[in-house]
């Protein structure tokens, strides 16, 4: 089904980021995230999704877009090293949706309700510390609908959020985390409301404004 969708979040790519503490271990084990997201530009390197407590996600991952539009997830943990490298293509100024999910020791990544890759990953991410965009190479464009699991989701489940390009109601694969990213904090104001089971709301941080520019 579908749902009324009328904000998401602008990130300026100099220093505009978003966090929310978690209250439990989402990335230990299975998982998956999914968001949305536009580019304004291409940096040499782009923080999307950030998981860890310090510049050197140690204890977490990154999901990045790169210059030439590829897209990879680095995991840190005392150095860092790609569990997906370079794959797919984001063009900048369109919507784009990304889940990265993970069953077991093998992960996958879908892009746009596709999987472009699958991986090798037996990590276990300890941080409960989350980012939307970085200080680290910012997101300079849009992001929409965040929400985590600590379960994979199945390519039914990802074809469903997808939704053919439309942001769907995903309340019945019951996320632990789930930002709207304003549609349910009136587009105003430095707090974006979970709506997962979790209940760890999101803090604007220098500046992050609401935008009426949403998938479609």
């Amino acid at each position: 089904p579908s749902i009324t969708n009328t904000y998401s979040i602008s990130f300026d790519g100099t220093d505009d980021y978003a966090t929310a503490t978690l209250g439990s271990q989402v990335f230990d084990g299975d998982f998956a995230i999914s968001f949305w997201f536009n580019a304004d530009t291409a940096p040499a390197y782009t923080t999307l999704i950030q998981s860890g407590s310090n510049s050197g996600y140690n204890d977490g991952f990154r999901i990045y877009r790169y210059s030439n539009t590829a897209l990879a997830f680095w995991k840190g943990q005392g150095g860092y090293s790609n569990i997906f490298g370079n794959i797919g293509t984001t063009a900048t100024g369109s919507w784009h949706h990304i889940v990265v999910t993970r069953s077991g020791t093998t992960s996958t990544f879908y892009l746009n309700g596709s999987s472009i890759d699958t991986g090798t990953d037996s990590q276990s991410y300890t941080s409960t510390a989350f980012q939307m965009s970085f200080t680290t190479y910012p997101l300079d464009g849009l992001m929409d609908e965040v929400a985590l699991w600590d379960s994979a989701l199945s390519s039914t489940d990802i074809t469903a959020i997808y939704n053919s390009g439309t942001p769907a109601d995903i309340s019945s694969l019951s996320p632990v985390n789930w930002w709207r990213m304003g549609d349910n904090d009136g587009g105003t104001g430095t707090t974006i409301t979970d709506q997962g089971s979790g209940g760890n709301d999101g803090t604007l941080t220098n500046g992050p404004t609401f935008s009426t520019d949403v998938p479609s």
